[in-house]
């Protein structure tokens, strides 16, 4: 990311959009009914080190690298006025699960839709719903955040690349309304928890209307059969 922010600074790109992960933003000790936000909560990469999430550690030292490379904090705060000026303006976006049609033509590749089409098998979370939630983004919205994010002077900073957080137990049930062959697994003992919460204020004010949950699972199904990656 560092490499990329110098080498737009020298051919005077006025823009950079880095796609990161929603795993540098949790915060520890938030509970899952306080909604998080970007500017305020941020993963602690020690912690993460310490518990051997690794992927997420470093998404959250690349982002923090990233800010400081354009002179600003990890609130987006410039605190270097002389590096500011002459930086591109930076914007980061933070998906979690990303879910929507394959693209590129060829086998269903990728981590999300051949974990997906396990699930569907019964080869994956066949043992019991989940008693947690998962945030969930359409690719295509995911994208079109990201053109906004270029295309709006105003867009600096991070952005939640989420729709919201989905209970398992509601996400298992789009499954299975969109492929009645599939088996939801028998619930969780006891009551659900509560899914992540998310202040999208600034999401939102990206402009960019995001797709029906529903859809994109029937989407996503529908793809799958057409390329005979579920029966």
């Amino acid at each position: 990311a560092v490499a990329l922010l110098r080498s737009a600074r020298r051919q005077r790109v006025g823009c950079v959009v880095l796609t990161s992960s929603g795993g540098s933003t949790n915060a520890p000790g938030l509970d899952d009914g306080t909604p998080k936000n970007e500017l305020e909560h941020w993963s602690d990469p020690e912690l993460q080190k310490a518990n051997g999430r690794w992927s997420p550690a470093a998404k959250t030292l690349m982002e923090l690298a990233a800010l400081r490379e354009v002179g600003r904090d990890h609130r987006n705060n410039i605190v270097d006025e002389a590096v500011a000026k002459d930086a591109p303006r930076l914007c980061i976006m933070n998906p979690n699960l990303i879910l929507g049609p394959q693209l590129q033509p060829g086998p269903v590749a990728g981590n999300s839709l051949p974990w997906i089409a396990r699930i569907l098998k019964g080869e994956r979370m066949s043992d019991q719903i989940p008693n947690d939630s998962m945030s969930v983004i359409d690719v295509r919205d995911l994208a079109a955040l990201h053109v906004a994010c270029a295309e709006t002077p105003s867009a600096s900073g991070r952005y939640f690349g989420v729709n919201r957080a989905y209970p398992w137990e509601e996400i298992l049930a789009a499954f299975k309304e969109a492929y009645p062959a599939y088996q939801v697994p028998p619930r969780f003992e006891g009551s659900a928890r509560t899914p992540t919460q998310f202040d999208l204020t600034r999401r939102d004010s990206l402009g960019v209307p995001l797709r029906d949950f529903r859809e994109t699972v029937k989407d996503v199904i529908n793809f799958m059969i057409e390329r005979d990656y579920v029966p």
